[in-house]
């Protein structure tokens, strides 16, 4: 499958572009969280991809790497826009969140909504060394 940024002059021509930003004209934003040790150690350096699959294509629309925090925070996306009847089920879009830290790869799927933040928390599992200590960052 090939991949492709969301911001890529190329792709910003194509019908799948225009009509993806047709179908989500608002933003809706994406902070990460990653941690070890049940939230008390932060885990710096996980690498994040949020993409999603569009006419069997990867499009990837954020690339980046936890800070010393542990945190990504306010990735803006794009997200459909809300419709003013509270009675209707708002509508929401689904990315993929690929998590890469040293050997360990962990997936998630968010559902993000219009000026609504998400927040993902990862929890990462150190990887113990065999003199018996751990290693986390």
């Amino acid at each position: 499958m090939n991949s492709i940024n969301f911001n890529d002059p190329l792709f910003k021509q194509t019908d799948e572009y225009k009509n993806f930003i047709n179908n989500n004209k608002s933003q809706g934003y994406l902070s990460i969280r990653a941690y070890a040790a049940n939230a008390a150690i932060p885990i710096s350096g996980l690498s994040i991809t949020v993409y999603k699959i569009l006419d069997n294509q990867k499009v990837i629309f954020f690339e980046g790497a936890t800070d010393n925090s542990g945190m990504i925070s306010q990735i803006s996306l794009p997200a459909p826009v809300l419709s003013g009847n509270d009675e209707e089920i708002p509508a929401s879009i689904d990315y993929d969140v690929d998590a890469k830290y040293q050997d360990q790869e962990l997936i998630f799927n968010i559902k993000l909504y219009s000026n609504i933040q998400v927040n993902q928390n990862i929890n990462i599992v150190p990887e113990i060394r065999l003199d018996g200590s751990f290693y986390v960052s």
